[in-house]
């Protein structure tokens, strides 16, 4: 089984900047099959939920409505 998920992070977040990131995201898909959406958020850092709560919380609402039910 499968399970959805979505990526969200923030464009500042140190973790981007580890040398195999850009090849880790650019084939995440292959790693997390059922990947339904990417989201970087710019200009933000690593916590993104404490730093655009407003704007994790709209892309996990919209990421739940478009589950199947």
């Amino acid at each position: 089984m499968t399970v959805p998920a979505l990526y969200v992070a923030g464009d500042r977040d140190m973790m981007l900047a580890f040398p195999v990131m850009d090849r880790l995201l650019a084939n995440l898909k292959v790693f997390v099959p059922a990947l339904r959406g990417t989201l970087l958020l710019p200009g933000c850092g690593h916590w993104t939920q404490q730093e655009r709560p407003g704007e994790v919380s709209a892309a996990m609402i919209e990421f739940i409505r478009g589950l199947p039910r």
